[in-house]
């Protein structure tokens, strides 16, 4: 299966490049982005579901021992140790709603990782800027 991963690779080419994951561990594209994000990194960071941390740089690669269940599962735990769930649950009565709007959650990470790995090559480092992902190239010496 195509996922994200973060990578080390073309990781210190851009001047606000951070990295707080480990190397090779799932990412989303999708993140929680505060008021200041362009100050504080938020907007260009792709959330490490092992690590709860982010990096700026992710790479499209095959991993074909992990199935859409173990994504999936990957999501759900990243949401579950990061609280997310819990304030879904404070604030849902109905708990059969809570569980369609973690499915629905969880959909749309795997949507959006499926949508970013199908939009460029295999072996591509991708960077973002809020909604918008892109390839970052390799830079040339002058």
């Amino acid at each position: 299966m195509l996922v994200l991963i973060a990578t080390n690779e073309l990781q210190g080419t851009g001047a606000d490049d951070y990295a707080g994951t480990v190397e090779g561990e799932l990412v989303t594209p999708l993140a929680t982005e505060c008021a200041s994000g362009d100050r504080c990194g938020c907007r260009r960071g792709f959330p490490g579901l092992a690590s709860g941390l982010a990096t700026t740089t992710a790479m499209i690669v095959d991993r074909p021992g992990v199935t859409e269940a173990d994504l999936r599962d990957a999501v759900y735990d990243w949401l579950d140790r990061g609280g997310w769930l819990e304030l879904l649950e404070q604030h849902h009565d109905d708990v059969i709603d809570v569980e369609e709007i973690v499915n629905a959650l969880i959909d749309e990470h795997v949507e959006m990782i499926g949508d970013v790995c199908a939009s460029f090559p295999e072996g591509t480092v991708v960077v973002r800027r809020g909604v918008m992902i892109s390839a970052r190239s390799h830079p040339f010496a002058a």
